[in-house]
């Protein structure tokens, strides 16, 4: 059924609303996680299932970081690399640091170019109690710079743990490294903003900021769209939840083309 009183003037949005997906427009989702959540129950946290999420929505590529690498020491990084195998040409990943275990660091560091699908990092501070800036973190910082690395970074405004000065604080001392600053700091995003634009290594991302009214709108006017990600922590919600915040956001065609996808092209080198 074809909506005829929308007003929005975005083909993109216009295109969703009539066929429930975007055919000309490919996404790339940079924030997922994958696999069961202890406390609670997410019908669609299975790869196979995610997989097919991604298919019916058109998402060609998602970078993850499941939860059994994010809060399960034994299991570390394992299910990442298997299913960075199972589909190298649809799932990336993050390798995970807990900075309370080793898992196995040092090993995994000496074969992390060897295997296929790493595109860098992914810290909790947050949850984990400890700092961003905490020296345990420094050897995978000074990995990353080397090789030119990503780092997504769990942010939250007035954070004891993960505010963004201490993403501005790092990006300045590691140029080489890339920075998305993960969920762009609820509570501080004015300055999360400020950081993007001025520093060329920092990305706002967008999890969990569509529920802000008018935040993307304002991150696309004030660091340009160049510098905001897609990414919807999916599969906690669906990929389409945060996509239909940035169609009705009100910005035009070719920034949500560059938010949904080509900025991370670009940082991906695909």
């Amino acid at each position: 059924m074809r909506l005829g009183r929308m007003t929005n003037p975005s083909l993109l949005a216009r295109e969703f609303a009539d066929t429930g997906r975007m055919d000309s427009q490919p996404i790339i989702d940079m924030h997922t996680h994958m696999g069961p959540f202890y406390g609670t129950y997410l019908p669609e946290a299975s790869l196979e299932t995610m997989i097919e999420t991604m298919d019916r929505e058109h998402i060609e590529l998602i970078l993850s970081a499941p939860h059994s690498a994010l809060f399960d020491p034994v299991g570390g990084n394992r299910e990442i690399r298997a299913a960075m195998a199972q589909y190298p040409d649809r799932v990336l990943g993050y390798y995970v640091v807990n900075p309370h275990y080793d898992h196995d660091l040092e090993r995994d560091l000496a074969e992390f170019d060897s295997v296929g699908g790493y595109i860098g990092f992914k810290v909790l501070p947050d949850y984990h109690k400890y700092p961003l800036t905490g020296e345990r973190y420094r050897r995978i910082y000074e990995f990353a710079n080397e090789r030119g690395l990503l780092l997504l970074s769990h942010t939250w405004g007035h954070s004891p743990y993960n505010p963004p000065q201490m993403i501005a604080e790092l990006s300045r001392e590691y140029g080489n490294m890339t920075f998305l600053l993960g969920h762009s700091a609820p509570g501080e995003t004015d300055y999360a903003i400020g950081l993007a634009k001025a520093q060329p290594n920092v990305y706002l991302e967008l999890c969990d900021t569509g529920r802000l009214s008018g935040m993307i709108g304002k991150m696309v006017r004030e660091a340009g769209a160049e510098k905001v990600l897609f990414g919807t922590d999916f599969p906690w919600y669906d990929p389409h939840y945060m996509l239909g915040s940035v169609l009705f956001s009100g910005i035009g065609d070719e920034e949500i083309r560059h938010i949904v996808y080509y900025n991370a092209k670009r940082l991906l080198g695909r």
